[in-house]
């Protein structure tokens, strides 16, 4: 399936078949894949996946959390298709289709995007009780993963006082974006957190990459309390960078600028999970599955998450692995130098695999058992 994924560049059957060139009817191999999807994944697949992307995270890891969703306008008979908002729309009018939670990794060294938890879900599955459900079960098992302490970045989306209370009980740092209906404790009194952000103007003055441009923008940053968890944190007032004022909540600590200017790194670095989202659509056609079980989806799913991981690893070694590079060059990309590899990648990995006309076995041993497959019937006197 990761062959075929990576090949063909598309998450229909029929494509993939079509990329592993068996010796055999194509129907056959469709119908194969198809029943499979309907398995449970090992374990060990995900172990071993995760064991790989530990090693190109760092002893800090960077860890991106945010939702996407999956449009199937046309969709008559996917199982527990519910109403989602089009977040590709201009007007996010709502149509049909799934919620994707995903938590994306960044790697040490070229920063590329790898996925450690993606899941898909729907509100009319008889089975789900929450997106919030989904999300802390994402958050369980990426921290069981990493098995050291890492950053969650979230959006605006997550100002809650339970994730707050969740990730100070997991011992973990967080970077959260506060929505404007906050309210902070701050010397001894309570305070809306827009009376705290329009009374400063910052005093720190930095420049960051902010939506592909070079900005300068000023900070400052205050010890507060929120009403959850009742323990100081740091909230990050930052100027410059849009219409409003951003705000940070981060439970790390500031003793010099850097470290003030580190917290907004991390947050901005999020649009390397939007990124690989595009990727994830554009690339790989993933909104145009056909499989109609909700298991098949995710399992589907996670295979071409284990394909892009992959892809994300290669990516972290550009112009420092022979490999990398050869499938950057097989590309013929017309720009030499990129901050996304993962796009090169990806279509020199599928142009490479393009060239054996024998498909999947030029690559990979083939198990084929000698018993006969076929019905035979024996008349016994």
């Amino acid at each position: 399936m990761v062959y075929g994924l990576v090949k063909s560049k598309s998450v229909l059957l029929s494509n993939i078949s079509d990329a592993l060139i068996e010796p055999i009817k194509k129907i056959n191999t469709i119908e194969r894949l198809s029943n499979n999807l309907m398995n449970d994944l090992s374990p060990t697949i995900k172990a071993n996946y995760n064991n790989h992307v530990n090693k190109a995270l760092g002893e800090s890891p960077v860890i991106l959390v945010d939702d996407s969703d999956v449009i199937k306008p046309h969709g008559l008979h996917f199982e527990s298709l519910g109403m989602v908002r089009d977040g590709s729309s201009v007007k996010k009018d709502y149509e049909k289709g799934y919620m994707v939670t995903e938590m994306v990794a960044v790697t040490q060294d070229k920063k590329q995007p790898v996925s450690l938890f993606s899941h898909i879900h729907s509100s009319t599955d008889m089975q789900y009780r929450s997106t919030n459900t989904v999300t802390y079960q994402g958050l369980d098992e990426v921290i069981a993963a990493l098995g050291r302490k890492a950053t969650f970045v979230f959006d605006r989306g997550y100002d809650m006082n339970e994730l707050f209370k969740y990730m100070y009980m997991k011992d973990q740092d967080f970077v959260i974006r506060l929505t404007e209906r906050r309210k902070l404790f701050y010397k001894g009194r309570w305070h809306k957190s827009t009376t705290l952000r329009d009374s400063r103007k910052g005093k720190i003055k930095t420049a960051v990459l902010f939506q592909v441009q070079e900005k300068e923008c000023c900070i400052s940053h205050l010890n507060v309390q929120i009403t959850a968890a009742k323990k100081n944190m740091r909230l990050l007032l930052v100027y410059g960078l849009g219409s409003q004022p951003m705000m940070l909540a981060a439970n790390k600590r500031i003793l010099s600028k850097a470290d003030a200017e580190d917290i907004l790194r991390f947050y901005l670095s999020r649009w390397r999970i939007e990124e690989y989202f595009r990727f994830k659509k554009q690339e790989y056609d993933f909104e145009n599955f056909r499989v109609r079980d909700l298991k098949a989806i995710n399992n589907l799913n996670q295979l071409l998450t284990y394909a892009l991981g992959f892809i994300g690893l290669l990516a972290d070694k550009a112009n420092g692995s022979r490999l990398s590079n050869k499938m950057i060059r097989n590309s013929n990309s017309i720009r030499s130098k990129v901050l996304f590899y993962c796009y090169q990648i990806a279509k020199g990995i599928s142009m490479t695999l393009a060239c054996p006309k024998t498909g999947i076995e030029e690559w990979k041993n083939i198990r084929r058992t000698e018993r006969n497959r076929q019905l035979e019937f024996k008349f016994i006197c």
